[in-house]
């Protein structure tokens, strides 16, 4: 079965071990799937297209994904390609490759939803509070589908094509299909009969002050930091429902974090059985081929 994909970039890549993840699921069988740092969702969705009878929740703390979960997205999008007069014969790639000045014309009208831009140059010239047309949150649904990084105020030069406008259709359809809800992490919360899939955002620096690491910040999408003892409350959590629900995967990302990362295996180590499996790969990224590894890790 076809997965189905995210219509926006995300950071991070979660989908990279479904079929890992849904061979240790089909072994292991619930009839209940959570998935509490949910991320784009791409998890969460393809096991309820796959399993049609799987009670499915995710919890999500992200403005930018957030945003979908309210009003007519698909709606929100096609509002926003006729706001910027975007001519729906042409996909966004080729007009960019072989229209540039046409593109730029484009972009400049896209910007404007979020800036007082400058009619001549498309150049910033203040910070636009309220738009005529979109209110804030189909600002961040552009925004997420249209921007660049998924998160920019200029146009990416795929920020429309048929075939995205169907990614996003069967992506918000799917998402009606799961129960979502958008919580921070609370270490006290049980569950029963669950297969329970944590992803949280890995440490990822070195501070001066007493903690000594900090998390991912997610501050621009008005998240906040996951911190080592927050991780102390992943083991709490874990432990309060290891015997009511197996099993218990917990994700670990980034080849570049490993030494970081080492200080959560390290508390998993030492608190559960576990099994770590590494998965290496190789990825674009700025024009160059890079080597790259995740870890995710079962507790039995």
């Amino acid at each position: 079965m076809a997965r189905i994909k995210p219509p926006f970039a995300y950071f991070g890549s979660k989908g990279r071990f479904f079929e890992e993840i849904k061979l240790i699921f089909e072994e292991n069988y619930r009839k209940n799937f959570i998935d509490l740092f949910a991320g784009s969702m791409e998890i969460p969705i393809n096991f309820k297209n796959e399993f049609k009878e799987l009670d499915v929740l995710a919890n999500v703390k992200d403005e930018k994904i957030e945003c979908f979960l309210s009003g007519n997205v698909v709606d929100t999008y096609k509002k926003g390609l006729e706001y910027i007069k975007c001519d729906l014969k042409i996909n966004a790639r080729n007009l960019y490759e072989n229209d540039r000045a046409a593109f730029e014309e484009v972009n400049k009208r896209f910007k404007n939803i979020f800036s007082e831009c400058c009619p001549c140059c498309g150049k910033k010239l203040s910070t636009r509070e309220k738009h005529e047309v979109f209110n804030e949150n189909e600002k961040r649904i552009l925004r997420s589908l249209m921007g660049f990084g998924g998160n920019g105020t200029t146009l990416t030069n795929a920020f429309y094509s048929e075939e995205k406008i169907k990614k996003l259709e069967l992506y918000i359809e799917t998402l009606k299909t799961i129960k979502v809800t958008t919580d921070l992490f609370d270490e006290s919360w049980e569950f029963k009969d669950s297969f329970i899939f944590l992803d949280p955002p890995y440490i990822r620096k070195t501070n001066v002050g007493e903690e000594g690491f900090i998390g991912y910040n997610y501050a621009d999408d008005k998240g906040v930091d996951w911190t080592i003892k927050d991780d102390a409350r992943l083991i709490e959590f874990i432990k309060r429902n290891q015997n009511k629900n197996l099993p218990i995967i917990k994700s670990l990302n980034n080849k570049a974090n490993i030494e970081l990362d080492s200080k959560r295996s390290e508390l998993l180590k030492e608190n559960f059985e576990c099994k770590f499996i590494i998965k290496e790969y190789k990825k674009q990224m700025f024009g160059k081929l890079a080597d790259k590894a995740e870890y995710f890790c079962l507790i039995k």
